[in-house]
């Protein structure tokens, strides 16, 4: 039988969700989990990210220019941290029971990424035109 797909590292989805966003290292943290066999934490994974990502798009959306760039940066900070722990436990555990198996390579998980960063801004946009209708001054 054949061997499943391996894992990427942890840190691969912090890095990803540093640079490209909530949404991109969460689904690189999906596909980590589902191939680690932990389908039911990757489905919470995602979408406590996905509420997340709106809650934050609500907050850069109201938020002055200057202040929306310390917060997002935080943001950036806090999921470049956040993402890695969420899996490090299974990750060792999969390590542990494929010691013969390299994790898979963190440059395709670029790709992934790349597919999160268009999600979060079609959020970002969702969220905005729904704020611009129940919020009228955001809309002048």
């Amino acid at each position: 039988m054949e061997m499943p797909k391996a894992p990427f590292r942890p840190a691969i989805a912090g890095r990803i969700a540093f640079w490209l966003g909530p949404i991109a290292g969460a689904l690189v943290s999906v596909i980590s989990l589902r191939r680690m066999n932990f389908p039911a934490k990757a489905n919470r994974v995602f979408v406590l990210t996905l509420v997340a990502a709106i809650l934050l798009s609500v907050v850069l959306l109201l938020t002055p220019d200057g202040l929306g760039r310390l917060v997002g940066f935080a943001a950036e900070i806090a999921f470049w941290l956040v993402f890695p722990r969420l899996q490090h436990q299974q990750f060792e555990d999969w390590q542990a029971a494929h010691p013969d198996a390299q994790p898979s390579n963190g440059w395709l998980a670029i790709g992934w990424g790349f597919a999160g960063l268009v999600l979060f801004f079609l959020v970002a946009i969702l969220v905005g035109i729904t704020l611009a209708m129940f919020v009228p001054s955001m809309s002048r």
